[in-house]
């Protein structure tokens, strides 16, 4: 019985927010300017990391365009490799969900 409550509790960390390679896409893109990951996925709500996200991050591009080190970032093909695991992760850890899941207390920010 105890290995099943525990494969649940995994299999609902994992599904529902966790994502280390979203985690990690945001440490290499993002953290330099926006801190750790707990602070920057709290900047906007999940609706809003959509919006960032929807037409290939023309948004999320447009609001770097005056940073030409992060809008360099953000048309490297890592990001075009890792974009949709960093919108992922910033989509399930927006500040309307309150706490950012993939904070494990070993791996965070």
């Amino acid at each position: 019985m105890r290995y099943i409550i525990t494969g649940i509790f995994l299999l609902s960390v994992y599904t529902f927010g966790y994502s280390s390679k979203g985690m990690n896409a945001y440490k290499k893109l993002c953290s330099l300017c926006h801190g750790p990951a707990f602070k920057g996925a709290a900047m906007l709500n999940s609706d809003e990391w959509d919006a960032m996200f929807a037409n290939g991050a023309k948004k999320l591009r447009t609001l770097h365009k005056e940073f030409p080190k992060a809008l360099k970032k953000l048309n490297s093909s890592y990001f075009k490799r890792r974009g949709k695991y960093l919108h992922k992760f910033l989509h399930n850890n927006g500040r309307d969900f309150g706490v950012v899941r993939s904070c494990d207390g070993l791996n965070c920010g």
